[in-house]
């Protein structure tokens, strides 16, 4: 089971972008896959499989889309440029069905090579933007 839950975490990390974080740091791809498995398996040691169930069913049957009528803040919809997660392709329909429920909402592609990470790890990149968005506000 440890081995299996190290596999999976491993592989929701690269697509979370840690090969690009690692990169800065390590030029040796046995150094780098070593680095991801040890902090795969680290996960894995404190992770209870059953959570897996529930969040993979949570993904499949959960849609936000019926709700945005309910949205009365004004949104600021940020997407990196390479989140294999939520990839910049879903921004117009998500774009187009929060104007048809009249929501105010501005997008902002994040250009990084970070993946589902690039809002943290490169904050700095659209921290500008998202201080203007604030600073709309009031």
């Amino acid at each position: 089971m440890l081995e299996t839950l190290t596999d999976i975490r491993v592989t929701t990390l690269k697509t979370y972008g840690i090969e690009a974080r690692l990169k800065e740091r390590m030029s040796d791809p046995d150094e780098i896959e070593a680095a991801i498995r040890k902090e795969a398996a680290q996960w894995a040691r404190g992770f209870d499989a059953n959570s897996l169930i529930i969040l993979a069913n949570a993904l499949r049957g959960f849609d936000v889309t019926p709700q945005f009528s309910t949205i009365k803040a004004k949104v600021l919809f940020v997407l990196s440029r390479t989140d294999q997660l939520f990839p910049p392709e879903i921004a117009p329909g998500v774009m187009k069905g929060l104007k048809a429920a009249h929501v105010d909402a501005d997008y902002f592609l994040l250009d990084s090579d970070y993946g589902h990470s690039a809002s943290g790890l490169d904050a700095h990149k659209w921290a500008p933007r998202l201080r203007a968005f604030m600073e709309s506000l009031n």
